[in-house]
Parts: structure tokens; C-alpha cells; sequence
């Protein structure tokens, strides 16, 4: 009768550790999540901004710019449109520099300054970032999309 209850025993703890897997197994966000469409809404900026700057060989210079892509673009735009994403205009995205990195900001989304958060960098890549790495970080000179963005009524 003894292997029979050890048989059991097992039986029970291997479904108990299936049905209930532990704590940190499993996805880290939610697709969902705010977190996953703040990043995925800066990345889609990042295409609008750099498909406009090959389309015209040149930066993008107002939102009109990312007009053609914008259906392609259909979050990224909206959140530019809506002053929910913050973008400096004229700037050229470049490579990374030979230490792997630029630190230039290109986009980012507005309460970046106050509470921190994604960022998009002129080499596209998207680092996230507190309120006081934000203020540090260079940012170019130019125009930025704040003041033509829609506000909400």
C-alpha cells in the first residue's frame, strides 16, 4: 500500500505545481498594458519620423511631414497629433555613435519631465528614462511638436 500513497502524493504535487506556477514565470507585462502601448506607440513615432525624413530626404519639420504614413502609423500619429508624445522637429536620425550609443532625445512622451518614462532617442532606440535622466539628457535646439499639438477640449 505504500507505493501506491507515494505514487499519489506525487501524482498530486506535479498537477498542483502545473496548474499554479510560481511567482515570476510568466509574462513580465501585459499585452495590454499601458507599459507595452507607451513603448509600441514610441516606436511607432520613431517609423513615422524616420519614414518621412527618406520619403523627403530631408527631417521632418511639422506634423503635416508625417502626414503620408499616417494610417501605417495610426497610434504614433494620434498620440503626436494629441500632445500625448512630445517630438523635436528637424532633427536627424542618425546611427548609433561608435560607442554604441546617442543620447540625443528625439521624442518623448509628455509627463517624461515630471514623472519619467519612454524616450526616444535620434538613433530610434527607445530607453526609459526617471525625470532627472530625462532633464540631463541632451536635446537638440529646434522646434518642438508641443505647441501645434491638438489639445483637448
Amino acid at each position: 500500500m505504500k507505493p501506491a500513497r507515494t505514487t499519489l502524493s506525487l501524482t498530486l504535487l506535479a498537477l498542483t505545481l502545473l496548474l499554479f506556477p510560481a511567482p515570476g514565470c510568466g509574462p513580465s507585462q501585459v499585452a495590454n498594458s499601458p507599459e507595452v502601448y507607451n513603448l509600441e506607440t514610441m516606436e511607432e513615432v520613431g517609423n513615422l519620423y524616420r519614414s518621412a525624413s527618406s520619403v523627403k530626404k530631408a527631417s521632418p519639420t511639422s506634423l503635416k511631414d508625417l502626414a503620408r504614413n499616417r494610417d501605417v502609423f495610426l497610434n504614433g500619429y494620434h498620440a503626436l497629433e494629441n500632445g500625448e508624445i512630445i517630438v523635436y522637429w528637424g532633427v536627424s536620425v542618425t546611427p548609433p555613435d561608435e560607442s554604441g550609443k546617442t543620447e540625443e532625445v528625439l521624442a518623448y512622451k509628455a509627463d517624461v519631465p515630471k514623472v519619467g518614462g519612454p524616450v526616444l532617442l535620434k538613433d530610434l532606440t527607445i530607453r526609459t528614462m526617471s525625470a532627472e535622466q530625462f532633464q540631463a539628457a541632451p536635446k537638440p535646439a529646434g522646434p518642438t511638436s508641443e505647441k501645434t499639438a491638438r489639445k483637448p477640449s
